[in-house]
């Protein structure tokens, strides 16, 4: 299968990173859960998986009704959260289990737009919603259909008696642990499964790897595991062994 690629210049993309993380655009409240979306169905092309994604987002203004306007307000998770406490699960569980249309996406552009317009790259607000529908979309399809089941295959082939099963969305979010590794019936540990260029210093990197430790920790007072993070490639291939030797030693 073909991965997505970035059609806009990557220095800019890549100007948009801390901000798209401070405006919480990423929050499963804004976007929905896309890592249990993109797990509902087998697609045959990446085509097929944003047009769903897209007829999902209508699906869930149709579901929404009249409470779609204030479930519109994806700046609610980042301004008022206890907002979001007080609303029925129904409606919790569509706004978090359904995609987003174009024009929902465009909104969240033009939020970024507003606040990145002067970083001294000269993005467009066309620019920003690629910036918007590739993290949301593109990233979704290259991470988990690409890297994350190649590397799975390979996982699995080195250890043919694990069960290596795929955590829901909430867990995702809340611990950054995209599969859980049994020993028969026994969870051994998490996993989360990054790109090469999680390796480097930056400073938005830094920051994510800061939460993800945090997220790693709560994961282990919670279940009683640890959680490791695997780098691979789109193929499947892992670059840090020491975690395998880790994982060996557990069996």
């Amino acid at each position: 299968m073909d991965s997505f690629q970035l059609i806009i210049d990557p220095d800019k993309f890549r100007s948009t990173n801390s901000m798209w993380n401070e405006l919480m655009l990423n929050d499963p409240w804004s976007v929905g859960y896309v890592s249990t979306l993109i797990e509902l169905q087998d697609w045959k092309c990446k085509e097929e998986w944003e047009n769903f994604y897209y007829k999902s987002g209508q699906k869930r203004r149709t579901l929404l009704g009249a409470n779609v306007a204030l479930l519109d307000d994806y700046t609610l998770i980042r301004n008022h959260k206890s907002d979001i406490y007080r609303l029925s699960w129904e409606l919790k569980n569509i706004n978090y289990q359904y995609g987003r249309t174009p024009s929902d996406l465009m909104i969240k552009a033009q939020d970024l737009y507003s606040h990145i317009k002067n970083n001294g790259f000269g993005l467009s607000v066309d620019e920003c919603f690629e910036c918007v529908r590739y993290r949301t979309i593109c990233e979704t399809w290259n991470g988990i259909i690409l890297r994350e089941r190649n590397t799975i295959e390979t996982l699995q082939q080195i250890f043919p008696t694990l069960i290596i099963s795929k955590t829901d969305g909430e867990i995702d979010h809340n611990f950054a642990v995209d599969y859980e590794l049994y020993k028969s019936s026994n969870l051994m540990c998490g996993i989360q499964i990054k790109p090469k260029t999680y390796l480097s210093n930056t400073p938005y990197l830094q920051r994510a790897k800061y939460a993800n430790a945090r997220k790693y920790a709560e994961y282990k007072n919670t279940f009683g595991v640890p959680v490791f993070t695997i780098i691979s490639s789109t193929k499947g291939e892992i670059y840090n062994s020491d975690i395998l030797s880790q994982i060996r030693a557990m069996l």
